[in-house]
């Protein structure tokens, strides 16, 4: 069974689902489930006319293999950049990436459940790093220090959030 969000309509308020004809068949085949609204019927943004362009201009044009092979680069290359400037100052700190998207946390080894997570917070360091950067012409997502690369993403944009990057870390380490 696959779930998409809000990424299969470029931030758009949507969402999909598939799943395989055999679980299909088993959901279907059962008379204690009630598959009436299944289908997500009745919510304000069910199927209107906005989401779909969005999933459908998404689709042809931003999750290509041919975007998506791109970008992933860009965000190995944001990566290295992440792990330079970490290694650098020895700072107990990871950096994971998924595809695309490319992540630092104040733990060494990168937090891997939700409570891990929670406890790797620093709030005030957070918030320098991503005044520091915003500052500077950088936006990190703002709940968590995160970089999606999109198609738009230049090898420049990356080399400058590795420069500005290493800034805020050389200012942090005085």
């Amino acid at each position: 069974m696959l779930t998409v969000g809000k990424a299969i309509g470029g931030g758009i308020p949507a969402g999909a689902y598939g799943l395989s004809a055999e679980l299909a068949d088993r959901l279907l085949g059962r008379d204690d489930l009630d598959l009436v609204d299944m289908g997500g019927v009745g919510g304000t943004l069910a199927g209107n006319a906005l989401s779909v362009a969005a999933m459908r201009a998404t689709l042809e044009h931003v999750l290509t293999d041919e975007a998506f092979g791109r970008m992933a680069k860009l965000s190995e290359r944001f990566e290295a950049g992440v792990r330079a400037g970490i290694d650098a100052h020895a700072l107990p700190w990871s950096v994971s990436r998924l595809g695309a998207r490319t992540e630092y946390r104040f733990a060494s080894p990168a937090p891997r459940t939700g409570t891990e997570s929670e406890a790797a917070g620093d709030a005030e360091l957070e918030d320098f790093l991503h005044v520091h950067l915003a500052n500077r012409g950088i936006l990190l997502t703002p709940f968590h220090s995160m970089a999606l690369m999109c198609p738009d993403t230049t090898e420049a944009d990356v080399d400058t959030h590795t420069e500005v990057f290493a800034a805020a870390l050389a200012e942090l380490a005085g």
